[in-house]
Formats: structure tokens, C-alpha cells, sequence
């Protein structure tokens, strides 16, 4: 099978890529940790220089919400699911299925769920694409993730599990996934009740409803534990300039009018993190955007320059794509990095300690730029490392961080390597 036909329905996920220009740091920072200087990104070692462990499948491995375990997704709805253990992987058998029907802007999708029930937790997945016998006319894609109903959550839910639904077929192979709708599911009977009120939700040009309107992430819900926020542009244009988001609490959605305040408003974007019952999230300034606690805009943890999107976000960390400075959204603690030579950001992650970061970049070559906080040393590999479909970057664990390429017979060659 060749590389144009790793598609699922017929649109290979592409990665942003993003121009980047470099600034100096600013002095006045306060630094956990410092890697100074400056990195040439197209003279670094061979991948091989690394001895990378790879494992072929036939489509790329994405991460779920346990670390060590992956699964494989297939353009007619099927998954697989694989474990990594003792520096390898194996599929996982047991996997069971269910039936479920959802309502998407008022249509009903059947679609066949995979799911694993583990000592860490249930897992699962489903897949609906126009590829597959269906009497569904306005969707194309609709990827459908089950989960233990995180406790914040619960009281709304009330089920032991929810659905998301996340309908952009560019997503199919990232790591870190947005969804548009939270349903309460009964896993026995396989009903899924949409939890979110579509009061005053706009319809977009293919007729379905706008998917802003309820935003959630992987990283979200997998930490929820106390507060059970969204955001939403319900207040505001799709064309906007500078994204704003409300912040609203699924408790409280069928009964917040559109005009009204909310607990946390203007958001730039919709990252979210709860840490020892506290959230963390931005807002936005004359200048930027601050960090703030609990809504608490006066008391900002930390101040940025310039625009969103001048920066990218990794589980709990935040990295400037001028200044190469990663802040930890949850402390706003910060860590300077040497800064890499690249036009091209195709991805970058954080291990969950903050001790380890790796940049993935495009351009004339690949290169992967790992930095290693702890003993001051980073390391670059300049080589056919990743493909640009592919955003499945991730850490299986502090040290191993695991990322994708294309075979030369089409095959996905999941690999992964030790700092």
C-alpha cells in the first residue's frame, strides 16, 4: 500500500505549518532552568545514531489516554489496540464492541464502538466516515472517543461514561484531539444523550451546527476532577482576528444566555488545566495574554506578548516560537531553551515532569531537537524522522518519546527512542 493511500476518508491529516521568527529573551524572567545558545538544526546526527526501536502497522499509532497504551484506526470504522511494555509493543486482545447511534445536528449516525476495559481505566473509540453504508448526508467524518465519565462531570452525566465527538478529518492521527459535543452514555444499552444545550447555536454553511459552540480537549478530561468547564464561541465571530472564548461549566450551559457574563471570559484559546482543584487557563491583554488561576484576571502567574498563535502547547506547557521559552501552565514557572534554526514548527512535547522537551521541525531537512533540562544537553537529529500527515508526537513516558513515518511501501513506521 502506498503513502497517498494511508487516507482516512480520502483527506490525509496535514500538520500546521507555521513561519517562525526569532526575538531575543527578555531579561527579566525568572528561569527554572536554562539551556542557552543556539542550535543548527540541518547538521545533526542520524536517527539511527540513536538505535530507534520501530514497530510497523498498517495505519499510524495514536496515544490514548493511558500513556503505554496506543490504538489503530481504519478507514471502514475498526480499531486495534496495542500495549507498550518492556520497550515494545503488543496487541491487545479482549477488545469488545458496541453498537451506538449519536444525534448530530439533529441527525442520527450509527457507528461501531471499540473499546478495552483496563485496570487504568475503559477505553474507547469509534470511527464514521462517508466511506461506510449510510443514510447520514452532512457529515463526512465524525470520530467518536468513550471514556470513564471524568467527576466533574458526573453530576451532569449521570452515566458511568460520556462520548466525544470530534469532526475534523485533519485530527485523525493527533495525539490531542478537540471535540464539539460531550454525550452521557449508558455503555449496556449503547444510548448516548447529547449533555450540551444547542440553544441559540448557529448553523454553519454545510447545515450542520456550529462545532465552536462546546469545546473540549484530551488534556482537559483527562484530569478533570473538579470543574466541569467548556469553552465556546457562542458570543463571538469565526472570523475574528484574536480568538475569544467564553468559559462556561456543562452544569450551567442550558441556562446561560448568550449575552451574559460567564465565569471566565476571553480566552484565546481553549486550553484548559486542572490541577490540585485549581484551573489554569489565558486571557487576553492589550499586549497579549496572561496565565491566571481560577479566572483570577488581576493576579496573572504569568504575561505573554503578541498572539496565540505565536505559541504551541504541549500537555501541561506552554513554548514561545520566538523567544524558545516553555512556561508550565499549572505553575507558571519558566525554562529557557537554546533556540533551533528552522522555518517550519511541525510539532513539539513535553514529558510530564518538565524536564524533557523535543521540537520536531521542517524544512529544507527534518530535524528533532531534544533538550534534556536536567543535565543541560540537548541533542539533534537531522533525518526522514516524522511525516508531515502524521501529528501522533508524544512521550510514552519521561524518558521515551514516540512519533511516526511513512515505509517505503506505505506501511506506518511507529518509532521511539530513549533520552
Amino acid at each position: 500500500m502506498t503513502k497517498s493511500n494511508k487516507i482516512v476518508l480520502g483527506v490525509l491529516a496535514v500538520v500546521l505549518v507555521i513561519a517562525v521568527a526569532f526575538t531575543a529573551l527578555t531579561n527579566s524572567e525568572a528561569f527554572l532552568g536554562k539551556i542557552t545558545g543556539s542550535i543548527d538544526t540541518a547538521s545533526g546526527e542520524k536517527l539511527e545514531s540513536l538505535s530507534p526501536v520501530s514497530f510497523s502497522t498498517s495505519y499510524p499509532l495514536v496515544q490514548t489516554q493511558q500513556k503505554d497504551l496506543f490504538y489503530e484506526m481504519y478507514p471502514d470504522g475498526a480499531f486495534r489496540f496495542y500495549k507498550f511494555a518492556d520497550g515494545q509493543f503488543s496487541e491487545v486482545s479482549g477488545v469488545k464492541t458496541k453498537n451506538v447511534q449519536i444525534t448530530c445536528s439533529y441527525q442520527k449516525v450509527n457507528l461501531k464502538l471499540y473499546y478495552l476495559s483496563t485496570d487504568a481505566g475503559t477505553v474507547g473509540y469509534g470511527m464514521f466516515n462517508s466511506q461506510q453504508k449510510t443514510d447520514t448526508k452532512n457529515f463526512a467524518y465524525i470520530f467518536v472517543r468513550m471514556m470513564d465519565c471524568p467527576k466533574a462531570y458526573a453530576s451532569s452525566a449521570k452515566t458511568k461514561h460520556i462520548l466525544l465527538t470530534d469532526m475534523d478529518a485533519e485530527d485523525s492521527y493527533k495525539a490531542e484531539k478537540t471535540y464539539s459535543d460531550m454525550y452521557s452514555f449508558d455503555l449496556e444499552s449503547g444510548k448516548a444523550s447529547l449533555m450540551m444545550s444547542q440553544r441559540d447555536r448557529l448553523v454553519q454553511e454545510d447545515g450542520t451546527m456550529r462545532e465552536d459552540w462546546t469545546i473540549f480537549t484530551d488534556s482537559m478530561l483527562n484530569v478533570g476532577e473538579k470543574y466541569d468547564l467548556f469553552a465556546s464561541r457562542r458570543n463571538y465571530d469565526t472570523k475574528d482576528a484574536v480568538e475569544k472564548y467564553d468559559m462556561l461549566t456543562v452544569a450551567n450551559s442550558r441556562a446561560a444566555k448568550k449575552n451574559s457574563a460567564t465565569t471566565f471570559v476571553n480566552s484565546p484559546s481553549y486550553v484548559i488545566r486542572e490541577k490540585d482543584n485549581a484551573y489554569f487557563c489565558f486571557a487576553n491583554t492589550e499586549k497579549g495574554f496572561d496565565l491566571v488561576k481560577n479566572g483570577d484576571k488581576k493576579n496573572p502567574l504569568a504575561s505573554f506578548d503578541g498572539v496565540f498563535s505565536d505559541y504551541t502547547v504541549s500537555g501541561n506547557y506552554i513554548l514561545s516560537k520566538s523567544s524558545f521559552g516553555v512556561t508550565d501552565i499549572t505553575s507558571g514557572e519558566k525554562v529557557s531553551l537554546k533556540k533551533a534554526s528552522f522555518t517550519e514548527l511541525s510539532g513539539f512535547v513535553a514529558n510530564d515532569s518538565g524536564t524533557k522537551f523535543v521540537i520536531f521541525c521542517n524544512g529544507e531537512q527534518q530535524s528533532a531537537v531534544m533538550y534534556n533540562t536536567e543535565s543541560g544537553e540537548t541533542k539533534t537529529v537531522t533525518d526522514n524522522i516524522f511525516d508531515n500527515g502524521i501529528c501522533n508526537f508524544c512521550f510514552i513516558d519521561n524518558n521515551t518519546v514516540f512519533f511516526t513515518a511513512y515505509d517505503a511501501n506505505g506501511a506506518a513506521d511507529n518509532r521511539f527512542i530513549k533520552f
